[in-house]
């Protein structure tokens, strides 16, 4: 097996073995062909660290950002694969072109992927003109963290306004559970999933599904009201009647349709998504062998040699059910689950 380059040996050092897997599952989808150790791993060992986090906010109390800086966040950031040693990595006071954050980790140098700032109070404060945070021209994920290190709020860039409109996830390291606590670091700040672009690509996708419900309506009102809808109108008016409308009575007249439309932030999917259903042929990706298959769910008498699988079997099981996208999880006896994603889905009749 080849070596682990820099980044996963930072991982294999902080869960506390070497270069070697040791007997460990690896994680099948790799980050530029590294292999990482197994998801629960990683997990399991930000739990621990979390443990020990908590401990010394206990024992000593952060009250600076410092203190914070030191005691909490570079504690954390080493354990998800940031070298601190690097000073092209790891950038204190960072400057963002609008102002300075606490904190720039970069990669590759001068590329910011996450901007740190720490004595805030997350998601309550509309941010100023110069606000470094107002600075939108680099792809980072922005994270407030509170003056004592508990709370952190993740904020994605899409623009100046409320850091509440633009907040995606939170977390309080004390008051919410370890597990949580570690399954938001490991999906937006460890260097693998920052490297990869895929911390950034989950957060916008988060952030896109969770603004649109509150600014749909705020938006789709100001397009009606805008000036081209109204010179339209009056446009229309004058055709229908020969005499030009009155302006302000036009305008009047659309904000009061607006005002008594009922509205919908999430309007009905109007095509049902399709799930896999007996003898349908689903193309499977298998995280594990890194490939896609092809398996076909029938009801009995599967023929193996195409790659057939029973309905009650463990993967016919795992599969029925499944819409496009969607990743299930396959038990086979006696071996460790296998993590799988339907990539599409084919009736009988269409495949025929």
């Amino acid at each position: 097996m080849a070596r682990a380059t820099d980044g996963a040996r930072r991982y294999v050092n902080r869960i506390g073995f070497d270069d070697a897997t040791g007997g460990l599952p690896l994680f099948g989808d790799t980050t530029g062909g590294l292999p990482l150790f197994a998801r629960s791993v990683r997990i399991q060992a930000l739990c621990e660290k979390i443990e020990e986090l908590e401990k010394d906010m206990d024992a000593q109390g952060f009250q600076t950002p410092a203190d914070v800086l030191g005691g909490i966040v570079k504690p954390l950031f080493t354990q998800l694969g940031w070298e601190f040693a690097d000073p092209r990595m790891v950038v204190p006071e960072f400057e963002t072109g609008s102002g300075k954050v606490d904190v720039g980790f970069c990669h590759p140098p001068g590329n910011p992927r996450v901007l740190v700032r720490i004595e805030s109070t997350p998601g309550n404060d509309r941010l100023r003109d110069d606000h470094p945070f107002n600075d939108c021209t680099h792809k980072a994920i922005q994270l407030a963290i509170s003056k004592d290190g508990r709370e952190w709020a993740f904020h994605f860039p899409a623009g100046p306004g409320s850091t509440r409109n633009r907040e995606f996830a939170r977390f309080d390291i004390v008051q919410d559970p370890e597990q949580q606590v570690a399954d938001e670091l490991e999906k937006y700040l460890a260097f693998h999933e920052v490297e990869s672009g895929e911390a950034f690509r989950q957060a916008e996708q988060l952030y896109r599904d969770r603004c649109f419900p509150a600014e749909a309506v705020a938006a789709w009102g100001r397009a009606l009201l805008g000036s081209e809808l109204l010179e339209r109108f009056l446009e229309e008016m004058r055709k229908a009647t020969g005499v030009s409308a009155d302006r302000d009575r036009a305008r009047r007249f659309i904000r009061g349709q607006v005002d008594g439309m009922e509205w919908s932030a999430d309007p009905p999917d109007p095509k049902p998504a399709r799930r896999v259903a007996p003898r349908d042929t689903v193309w499977v990706y298998d995280f594990t062998s890194r490939e896609i298959v092809v398996r076909v769910v029938v009801d009995s008498d599967p023929d193996w040699e195409k790659g057939e699988v029973s309905r009650d079997s463990p993967v016919g099981v795992a599969l029925l059910g499944g819409q496009e996208g969607e990743e299930r999880e396959v038990r086979l006896p006696d071996r460790e689950p296998r993590r799988a994603r339907i990539v599409l889905i084919r009736s009988r009749a269409r495949t025929s």
